[in-house]
This record gives C-alpha cells, sequence and structure tokens, in this order.
C-alpha cells in the first residue's frame, strides 16, 4: 500500500504480545517519520469517546497544542480550556518505538480501548490514525465495505 504525503491511509491487522507490545505498520511509520522525523507515536482514548485509542506523531500533537493556544487567550486559563488540554494531554503517552515499529501501548490504555490479542490500525488522513479492538470496530462501524475488509482480515489471522 502506498502512502500518500503526510496521510495515514489504509487499514492493517496487527497482534499484540504479551508485554502488550504492537508493530506499527511500516506504512504509518512512514508517515510518521516524514511529518515529525522521529520515531515516537502519541496514544490517548479518543477524543470522540469511542472505545478506541487515538494516535499522533509529535508534529500532529504540536498542531493541536496550537490549536488549543488559538483558541484560548493566552494571558488566563479558563476551565473550557483546562478541561480542554487535561483531556488531550493529560491522557496523552508519548511512546518511541524500534525500528521495526514495535513498541508498548500502556496497560491502562489498553484496557481502555479493549485491546489484547488483536490490534486494527485505521488511518485518518493528516490527523493520525486510531488503534482498535477490530472486534469493537465491527460493532461501531457502520460501513459495509469496511465490515467486509476487516471480517476478511480477522478470518485470515485467527486460521493461522
Amino acid at each position: 500500500m502506498r502512502v500518500a504525503a503526510g496521510r495515514y491511509e489504509g487499514i492493517f491487522l496487527g497482534s499484540v504480545d504479551g508485554k502488550g507490545r504492537i508493530s506499527i505498520p511500516a506504512a504509518f511509520r512512514d508517515v510518521i517519520q516524514q511529518n515529525a522525523g522521529d520515531r515516537r507515536v502519541v496514544f490517548m482514548p479518543s477524543r470522540s469517546d469511542k472505545d478506541c485509542l487515538d494516535c499522533f506523531d509529535s508534529a500532529g500533537m504540536a498542531r493541536i497544542d496550537a490549536a488549543h493556544a488559538e483558541r484560548f487567550p493566552a494571558d488566563e486559563i479558563s476551565e473550557e480550556e483546562e478541561e480542554a488540554r487535561f483531556g488531550t494531554f493529560g491522557l496523552a503517552h508519548n511512546q518511541g518505538y524500534e525500528e521495526t515499529g514495535r513498541c508498548v501501548i500502556p496497560e491502562e490504555l489498553r484496557e481502555i480501548a479493549e485491546i489484547d490479542a488483536l490490534v486494527l490500525f485505521v488511518g485518518g488522513g493528516s490527523r493520525g490514525f486510531q488503534v482498535w479492538n477490530p472486534d469493537l470496530f465491527l460493532q461501531y462501524n457502520k460501513r459495509p465495505i469496511f465490515d467486509k475488509l476487516v471480517r476478511n482480515k480477522l478470518k485470515k489471522a485467527r486460521a493461522k
């Protein structure tokens, strides 16, 4: 699968080992390197309250921080800003990963997203990507083409 400049595209199924390690898909690692020039990914509970994790590269987090700064006045911190910032940055986990893409999703985040043996990576364009328990994605998703695609990936993975 080809990677468009700076955008996370595609759906990939991966496994989670006993230590909570995953391998970020190579296509997504290429985008992280292109966007941020490092080997770091930020995991956080979904900002839209879905049962998944939102994931961003360092440059994406900088854009989110800049959007907060633009939205709120610099000379005072309102309760609304505090809630927005804590909800974004207080729940974020910045993780490094190996050249092969292997990294750990912190246990508390795996619990929130109910991630166990398998993990589904879903591209979100320039807005990062999401990490799902594949079965929860199937419950949430309403598009037949995604349903068929993910079920086929799961069937192949579970047949191994």
